[in-house]
């Protein structure tokens, strides 16, 4: 029986995305790929109201903490506890038709990116999406197989660069050189509480050629394919009210 999402609660899906397979499948420019992993951390959730924005929370789960949310869509022949598809918000149905949008970055805050991995809470805690405790978290992560051609793959690691310590288990004293965080504002309608978020591979990757890259992994964002996805991240509607 189908139960209506609650107020606070958006279901996240991936557009195209086939879950009757194992790994999940989509297509992507022509071709069939495996999903081996796709997730990303969200932090910072706010809905305008008024005309004036009104920082709320995330309800605590294991997928999430008051000001962080870990949204994952592999399956990888996991299982369904391997997955986290949906961000739950402490509000209100008054106060969600109120809004009149709803923004959140991509990435965590310096704080919780470099803080130390084997105290943080779940979902920081997630040693698949985290990368030192110098660099921090992996803020987004995709892992792609080419489905007639296993050997060949395509991975996009975005997270903090440039990030400087006495040595890799050391976190930084400041800022690093690219924090890579994105910002994300998503107008919504008044009077609308039943809300759902679609994410378009299509426009992640797009004009990266697939076929011919290994993708990006914690490199300079203004370099080769590093620069076309982040400037996908800034410009295209990745992320949309399905």
């Amino acid at each position: 029986m189908f139960t209506r999402p609650g107020a606070g609660e958006i279901p996240v899906t991936v557009k195209g995305m086939d879950t009757k397979t194992c790994p999940y499948e989509i297509k992507l420019a022509g071709e069939r790929w495996q999903i081996d992993y796709f997730g990303f951390y969200l932090s910072d959730p706010q809905v305008r109201i008024d005309g004036k924005w009104q920082r709320i929370k995330f309800e605590t789960t294991p997928w999430q903490t008051p000001d962080i949310a870990l949204l994952k869509f592999h399956a990888n022949c996991q299982g369904a506890n391997a997955t986290n598809t949906s961000l739950k918000l402490v509000a209100t149905k008054e106060l969600m038709k109120r809004s009149t949008a709803f923004r959140f970055t991509l990435g965590l805050p310096f704080a919780e990116n470099h803080a130390n991995p084997l105290t943080q809470p779940s979902p920081l805690n997630d040693s698949s999406m985290f990368w030192s405790w110098q660099d921090g978290h992996k803020f987004l992560r995709m892992d792609l197989r080419q489905k007639q051609n296993l050997e060949h793959t395509f991975s996009y690691h975005l997270g903090s660069i440039g990030c400087t310590s006495d040595s890799a288990v050391r976190p930084p004293a400041k800022s690093c050189t690219f924090t890579n965080r994105v910002n994300v504002i998503l107008p919504a309608t008044q009077l609308d509480f039943d809300l759902a978020l679609e994410v378009s591979l299509p426009h992640l990757i797009m004009q990266t050629k697939l076929m011919e890259s290994e993708g990006c992994m914690f490199e300079a964002p203004d370099a080769g394919v590093c620069g076309r996805l982040m400037k996908n991240l800034q410009s295209r509607p990745w992320i949309n009210w399905d």
